[in-house]
């Protein structure tokens, strides 16, 4: 389930449970719909700025690659001095890619309210280190040799490679970590929906409906949570490209299902919902 569809449904029960009586904030539902909105922009913008670099990045190799061709074919000393320079526009292009991607990830994490604040300072600071770390390379490239080009080529290859295995685990993290916000959440609503349930018992009315509904609601936030679970074990599981990919692949299976048990979750609460406003509405007789 995309971000904004989970916010919705959230927003939709805290303003829904709200109008029982339980306890609830409009300006609460407001904000996070404010704060999700402001994310977003902030993170679309970052991303622009990347796939404009990107496509910098497209021409350069496409350069880089002619020139040399031309210089294998013909091997002259005019054909080598391009074929080294297109080679050092091109790695740096490359950097500027990569720091862009960082910065693009570096501004998603930073916008994840779901993610706790220590765990998303602690990324942040991570991607800050990886910029930098980027940034000496780049200065670097301007001054090297020839030779010296093609071991800062290999080096930041090497960088990449392992650091896609990085991005995959933050990602495995964020999507557990929005999981756990939304399921704490439903939790929070079940218990205050029991609560309501035992006021209208009380005043005599027939919950049975009610209580067999929440008990329903209870079980599919069991099992999302379970699944969770095991996506949170297998984006930990990740210690080389090869796990990346095998195990990647099963933790957006396990995400996918969880929010399947959600939104099955948010339509019982929709249906809980209903039959507590009907119970609660006075009868004709003044009941």
């Amino acid at each position: 389930m995309k971000t904004n569809n989970l916010n919705k449904f959230i927003i939709c029960c805290l303003v829904g449970i709200m109008t029982l009586g339980v306890s609830a904030s409009v300006v609460f539902a407001k904000s996070l719909r404010e704060r999700h909105q402001e994310a977003r922009a902030k993170y679309q913008a970052a991303r622009q700025q990347y796939l404009k670099e990107v496509n910098w990045w497209k021409t350069t190799r496409q350069q880089f690659l002619q020139a040399r061709a031309k210089y294998r074919k013909f091997k002259n000393a005019e054909n080598k001095a391009d074929y080294e320079e297109k080679a050092r526009e091109f790695l740096e292009k490359t950097v500027d890619v990569l720091i862009k991607k960082l910065e693009s990830l570096k501004n998603w994490v930073s916008n994840r309210p779901s993610l706790p604040e220590s765990e998303r300072e602690s990324i942040v600071a991570e991607i800050e280190e990886d910029i930098n770390w980027l940034e000496s390379k780049k200065t670097e490239i301007s001054t090297a040799s020839p030779a010296q080009i093609k071991e800062k080529a290999k080096e930041i290859r090497e960088y990449w490679k392992d650091h896609r295995v990085y991005v995959k685990k933050i990602i495995g993290q964020i999507w557990t970590a929005r999981l756990s916000w939304v399921i704490e959440r439903f939790e929070t609503v079940s218990s205050k929906v029991s609560a309501k349930i035992e006021e209208l018992k009380a005043a005599g009315k027939d919950t049975s409906q009610l209580e067999a509904w929440l008990a329903d609601f209870n079980q599919k936030i069991e099992i999302a949570k379970e699944k969770r679970n095991k996506a949170k074990e297998k984006y930990q599981a990740i210690s080389s490209l090869a796990d990346a990919n095998k195990f990647f692949k099963q933790v957006h299976q396990f995400i996918k299902e969880a929010n399947q048990y959600l939104r099955e979750a948010h339509q019982k609460l929709v249906e809980i919902v209903k039959e507590m406003k009907k119970l609660a509405t006075p009868t004709e007789t003044g009941e």
